[in-house]
């Protein structure tokens, strides 16, 4: 099974945090998809990133990011504010990997993510050699959204929880 990781997941220690035996397969890009960051739903407490493909400002864009192998097991993984979506991506190899990931079930306002969470995003796209274009691109939207009222809140778990609150 494999799974497209766009945001957080692309820095390694992030991603192992969720799906410790995820095996990278290659980078790949999701046509007609933007990344940007929203509240979810109605809260107004912090921004996550969000994998948009119905807003305007998708079409003719794309997103980046690696398509991974994984067990079945963590396709059961549910999360507040979140749904699974499937997407056909474009890997490096030239080859077409129906994947599926995560994006939010109803984004509210543009909204920046904490600083704990944020900073898995700008160090997985270098780590990956993401085109600078692509890396400033995912910068812009970041600072068009609105800042996070707890930017610098810690961490809530070293164990990624379900709900909302412990991540």
């Amino acid at each position: 099974m494999y799974y497209f990781g766009y945001c957080t997941w692309l820095d390694d220690a992030e991603l192992r945090r969720f799906m410790p035996n995820a095996e990278q397969v290659t980078h790949a890009i999701a046509p007609n998809h933007r990344l940007t960051f929203h509240a979810a739903g109605e809260r107004t407490d912090r921004g996550w990133c969000h994998f948009n493909s119905t807003c305007s400002a998708a079409w003719g864009t794309t997103v980046h990011g690696i398509v991974f192998k994984h067990d079945h097991m963590h396709f059961k993984d549910d999360y507040d504010d979140f749904e699974r979506c499937t997407v056909t991506v474009i890997g490096d190899d030239g080859k077409t990997y129906d994947c599926w990931t995560y994006r939010l079930t109803q984004p509210g306002i543009a909204m920046r993510p904490p600083n704990y969470y944020w900073d898995h995003i700008p160090k997985g796209m270098r780590d990956h050699g993401f085109p600078q274009d692509y890396i400033q691109s995912v910068l812009d939207t970041y600072e068009a959204a609105a800042p996070c009222p707890d930017a610098d809140r810690p961490n809530p778990s070293a164990i990624p929880g379900k709900s909302a609150a412990s991540r």
